[in-house]
Order: structure tokens, then sequence, then C-alpha cells
């Protein structure tokens, strides 16, 4: 249990690093939350989404089920 526990920990603190780097790093497309759900923001979610947005979503992802899991362990 206390390997399953030290996993989650690393790959929570890992893609909470990680996704910092990455969303710091990734261009400005302007707009904002308000352009998220329509116009050129629609991009965003749609089929159109580069690999670099793909990766976040995916760290992202791991992120919240490592926390979920976390949580559920941590009320063992």
């Amino acid at each position: 249990m206390f390997v399953v526990k030290l996993i989650l920990w690393i790959l929570l603190f890992g893609s909470a690093l990680l996704m910092s780097v990455v969303i710091l790093l990734q261009e400005s497309k302007g707009g904002g939350l308000a352009e998220a759900f329509g116009g050129v923001g629609a991009e965003t979610f749609g089929v159109k989404s580069g690999g670099i947005n793909k990766f976040t979503f995916t760290l992202a992802a791991i992120f919240l089920g490592s926390a979920i899991l976390l949580h559920n362990f941590w009320h063992r």
C-alpha cells in the first residue's frame, strides 16, 4: 500500500510541475475564457488542437486521476 501511495504522490507532484512548465511555455492565443466557447477559441477544444494541447490535457488527466486516487487511499 505504501508503494502505491508513493507512486501516486510522485505522479501528482511530477505532473503538477511539468504541467506548470508546459502551460508557461505555450503561446498566448488571446481572448481568454470569453472566447473559449465561441469564435477563434473554439479550436482549443476541437480537432485542430495541436500536440502541445493534447499533452497538456493528458498531464491534467494524470494530475486529476492521481489526486482522486490519493483521496480514496487517504480515507482507508
